[in-house]
């Protein structure tokens, strides 16, 4: 922390202190805070808190992020909130101001999970790779009741998509419905997408083009989207 700081600089990070500890998520991306959308006047919104994070000059950035939907929500709908995010090659910053920060990112592996859940999106002709980015940062933590409602298990046998264990009947494709929905399958029980993209349409060895991640559908049901 700087020798001289000034009363602003020390409110913000009481503030920031505090948000850090009941509801940061430390992944191998950055730090992340989600905040949902019209929280009311009571609850610092997403601007607020980056407010507070450019008073202590620590670099970072806003998107919109998703999460479940409350159990008592007969809509399904997920619900739209916004994240602050911090880099982690801009960790530094905020470190100045709380040391123990230091100390929780350091056992953070690299192959820990980051911003976006990796799935594959078969199409006529091609395979793409996507990253999607627009659901919060606590997505691997989530329950599996809580990762159903998002959508992240396999739509037929129920299989958790979250889990890497380099299985590859597991990985998630995305086999929707109606075009530009979301609907994950595992691999086993989408034949890995080869129905999608045709018997003849990707030889061994082709490039794998990246696609554009499909926008959040507005109503999930369990194992996948409606």
């Amino acid at each position: 922390m700087p020798n001289v700081a000034t009363a602003e600089q020390r409110a913000a990070q009481r503030r920031m202190v505090g948000r850090v500890n009941c509801g940061g998520v430390l992944n191998r991306d950055g730090l992340a805070f989600w905040r949902e959308a019209d929280c009311g006047e009571y609850w610092p919104d997403a601007d607020e808190v980056a407010a507070d994070l450019a008073v202590l000059q620590v670099p970072c950035e806003i998107v919109t992020a998703y999460r479940f939907p409350l159990a008592n929500d007969h809509s399904k709908r997920a619900r739209k909130g916004y994240e602050v995010r911090i880099a982690t090659k801009d960790l530094p910053s905020p470190e100045v101001w709380m040391p123990s920060l230091k100390e929780r990112r350091t056992p953070v592996p690299g192959d820990a999970p980051g911003w976006g859940f990796v799935y594959f999106q078969p199409s006529p002709g091609q395979m793409g790779l996507c990253i999607r980015t627009n659901m919060a940062a606590a997505w691997p933590w989530w329950s599996e009741k809580q990762a159903a409602r998002m959508g992240l298990l396999c739509a037929e046998c129920g299989w958790d998509l979250r889990k890497n264990d380099g299985d590859d009947d597991h990985v998630a494709y995305n086999i929707p419905r109606r075009p530009g929905g979301w609907r994950l399958l595992c691999g086993a029980c989408c034949n890995h997408g080869k129905d999608v993209m045709g018997p003849d349409d990707a030889p061994a060895g082709s490039p794998v083009p990246a696609q554009a991640v499909p926008s959040v559908p507005a109503t999930f049901t369990a194992g996948g989207a409606s």
